[in-house]
C-alpha cells in the first residue's frame, strides 16, 4: 500500500501547485494548515462563548433564595428530631409505665393465689371437720 505523500507527488505539479486566494499565493499545505488554524480557532471562541454564559447563569443565580431555603429545610430538620426525640422519651415513659402495671398486677395475682390457697386448705379442713362431726353423729346418735 503506497503512502498518500507518495501518491500526491505522483500527481504532476501538484506538489509545487499554488492557489491565490485573497491576493495571497499559497500551496495546497498551507490552505489545509490555514483551514486547521481557522477551525481551531472557531472552537476556541465557541467554547469560550459556552463557558461565559455558563460562568454568567451561574452568577445571577440568586444565592440568597438558597440560602433561605437550606435554613428553611435546617429547621424543618431540627424540628423533626425535637419531635422524634419527644417520641422516644414518651415511648420510654410508656414502656416504664407497662412494666410498674405489669409488676403491680402479678403481685396481685400472686397475693391473690396466696388467699385463695389459703381458702382451699380452710374449705377442705372445714370439709374434714364437718365429715368427721356427720360420722360421730351417724355413729353415736344419742352422744349429741
Amino acid at each position: 500500500m503506497a503512502d498518500l505523500g507518495d501518491k500526491l507527488e505522483e500527481i504532476e505539479g501538484l506538489k509545487d501547485k499554488q492557489f491565490t486566494i485573497f491576493g495571497l499565493r499559497l500551496t495546497l499545505t498551507a490552505i489545509s494548515l490555514a483551514i486547521g488554524g481557522i477551525g481551531s480557532i472557531l472552537a476556541a471562541l465557541y467554547g469560550g462563548f459556552t463557558m461565559y454564559q455558563k460562568v454568567e447563569e451561574i452568577a445571577s443565580l440568586d444565592l440568597g433564595a438558597y440560602a433561605a431555603q437550606m435554613e428553611q429545610t435546617s429547621n424543618k430538620i431540627e424540628t423533626q428530631e425535637r419531635l422524634l426525640e419527644s417520641i422516644e422519651q414518651n415511648l420510654r415513659d410508656a414502656k416504664q409505665l407497662t412494666y410498674d402495671i405489669e409488676k403491680r398486677v402479678n403481685d396481685k395475682v400472686v397475693h391473690f393465689e396466696n388467699k385463695m390457697d389459703k381458702f382451699e386448705i380452710k374449705v377442705e379442713q372445714t370439709k374434714t371437720d364437718l365429715e368427721d362431726k356427720i360420722q360421730k353423729a351417724l355413729d353415736n346418735p344419742l352422744a349429741n
